[in-house]
């Protein structure tokens, strides 16, 4: 089994082996701090076809996603992307960039 530990979701991803040695690629500033590479796929790819692409999901399904908005507006603005536009739809200037089903004329989950 390649998860050690199935207590809880947490815990399975925690124990997962599939993850091990992934860590998010960071800069170190000239103060000592570390700061996140904002030009990996992490965001360049994770981005616009997994995150987006749930959230378009559920915009089709009319499921607020209040939490998943807030990672969205953190990362656009981290990485110089329009994704979310202010009134909470995915109308902003990069979806085109994106996999969201909406950029390939699904209007339902029908």
């Amino acid at each position: 089994d390649d998860i050690a530990d199935h207590s809880s979701l947490r815990n399975m991803f925690l124990t997962n082996k599939g993850y091990d040695g992934l860590a998010m690629p960071t800069t170190r500033t000239e103060s000592g701090e570390y700061l996140p590479l904002f030009e990996h796929r992490y965001f360049s790819e994770d981005l616009p076809c997994g995150i987006l692409v749930q959230r378009g999901i559920a915009e089709l399904a009319n499921v607020d996603t209040p939490e998943i908005d807030k990672v969205i507006r953190w990362c656009q603005e981290k990485v110089g992307k329009d994704y979310l536009s202010k009134n909470g739809k995915l109308e902003g200037k990069d979806i085109a960039k994106t996999k969201i089903p909406q950029r390939y004329g699904f209007k339902d989950l029908e």
